[in-house]
């Protein structure tokens, strides 16, 4: 017989694709990610995955019970989050996810008042860009800019995110000052990796211009108003991210604006330390003059 544990097991190693993914999803190590999977074929009779030299493929039994343990994944999980929304304690860990510059210039500096309020809460800051999928409790709130948030959360909008041109002092003494986007295929200009295209005005920079153009590339918002910083080129920057040390050229087109939203799964929003934490920051970050400031409110 085998046990939850070897569900999830299985799959974080679909999803991933390796074994080193699945126990980063997990957070073992990599040998008991291998030892599990043995022992779940071994209960089962069957292989589960080819292992093949790009890493671990399903297999036709593999593919065939998948959807079957999404299935108990998505009633596990549902049976979790049902529990934990009648946690009503003042009390407990709090995991929340953000993009690094709101964790480090925003959040980081609010911690302290939040912890005289709620002495036994503790949060936890997953700093990424990437988005952590909520229904699976990889976090229990996200800090998340987006035009659009999905439907099956709940939460609210902070504040709106416009996006600019920036560039530093010395790249504009020697380059000069583009005055539009019209402009900017005659640039240096600082690009994103293709995964990080998925932001509509990525794709829509590396359509705008000439490869050759594009100086470096970056997987993150901290890296390129970095390398802005340093002079490499123009980054192309929400609000959020703007930095004394870089000059705003001009604003984009108003549909790359996005919200700046606080959200989390409606099984959880009635948890207490979870609201209490979420009507903290909403409180003080549509305050922080710095955040308005920097959006032009």
């Amino acid at each position: 017989m085998f046990d939850w544990n070897d569900l999830q097991v299985f799959l974080a190693i679909a999803r991933g694709g390796s074994l080193a993914a699945a126990s980063r999803q997990l957070a073992v190590n990599h040998s008991t990610v291998f030892r599990r999977l043995n022992n779940f074929e071994e209960t089962l009779g069957v292989r589960l995955f080819d292992r093949l030299p790009t890493g671990y493929a399903l297999t036709a039994e593999g593919a065939s019970i998948r959807p079957q343990a999404e299935q108990v994944e998505a009633s596990v999980l549902a049976i979790e989050r049902g529990v934990a929304g009648r946690d009503v304690a003042m009390e407990g860990d709090v995991r929340l996810t953000t993009p690094g510059n709101l964790a480090i210039e925003f959040l980081a500096p609010l911690l302290p008042e939040l912890y005289r309020r709620f002495p036994r809460v503790r949060l936890e800051i997953a700093a990424s860009d990437s988005d952590f999928d909520l229904a699976r409790r990889e976090a229990d709130i996200a800090l998340r800019a987006t035009q659009a948030p999905p439907d099956w959360l709940v939460g609210r909008e902070l504040l709106r995110i416009r996006w600019w041109a920036c560039a530093s002092a010395e790249y504009i003494q020697v380059r000069g000052s583009p005055q539009s986007s019209a402009d900017l295929a005659q640039h240096a200009l600082i690009g994103a990796d293709p995964g990080f295209q998925r932001l509509p005005v990525f794709s829509w920079l590396r359509d705008l211009v000439p490869d050759a153009c594009i100086r470096a590339r970056a997987s993150d918002l901290q890296t390129m108003a970095a390398l802005a910083e340093a002079g490499i080129g123009v980054a192309l920057l929400p609000g959020d991210r703007y930095s004394p040390r870089l000059q705003r050229l001009f604003e984009l087109d108003s549909r790359f604006e996005a919200g700046l939203w606080l959200l989390t799964h409606p099984d959880l929003r009635h948890v207490g330390r979870i609201k209490a934490v979420m009507d903290f920051l909403s409180e003080k970050l549509r305050a922080d003059p710095r955040l308005r400031a920097s959006n032009g409110v």
